[in-house]
């Protein structure tokens, strides 16, 4: 009977070590970092945010590239540095390409490439020459 018992007592040792293990593996599992804020700027006359200017919520790095240098955006922009493609693209989508090369360039070890490949998925079309501008000058001007 005491052998019956010490057996019970062990396996109900390692079922509770099991439960806690199992609980702690789906706690972790379930922390996300936390949302960033969604920071206004006045962009054309209007408060505008990230998700209110692209039209949907934005991904991690867009919100943070945009809560970064989004102050600046619009100016930027509007200036006429970014050459005839921008012109062609209209402002919000020269914007994210703008903030996305604000991105890639602060990422160490990443390069124009990195860039030309991020640009590339909203813009299959567009050339290395028309993406240059924006690589080029956001490092001078938006996010030097």
């Amino acid at each position: 009977m005491k052998r019956i018992l010490n057996v019970l007592i062990f396996v109900c040792f390692f079922a509770v070590v099991f439960i806690v293990l199992l609980a702690v593996i789906k706690s972790s599992r379930d922390t996300t970092s936390p949302a960033l804020a969604d920071e206004s700027f006045v962009i054309h006359g209007q408060p505008t945010t990230c998700s209110s200017l692209f039209g949907e919520p934005c991904e991690f790095d867009l919100q943070t590239e945009y809560n970064m240098w989004g102050n600046g955006l619009e100016s930027f922009v509007d200036s006429g540095v970014l050459g005839p493609y921008a012109a062609d693209i209209g402002f919000v989508d020269s914007a994210k390409l703008s903030l996305q090369a604000c991105g890639v360039a602060r990422t160490a070890g990443k390069t124009v490439l990195e860039f030309d490949e991020l640009a590339q998925r909203d813009h299959p079309d567009a050339t290395s020459a028309q993406l240059f501008p924006f690589w080029n000058q956001t490092r001078q001007d938006l996010c030097p």
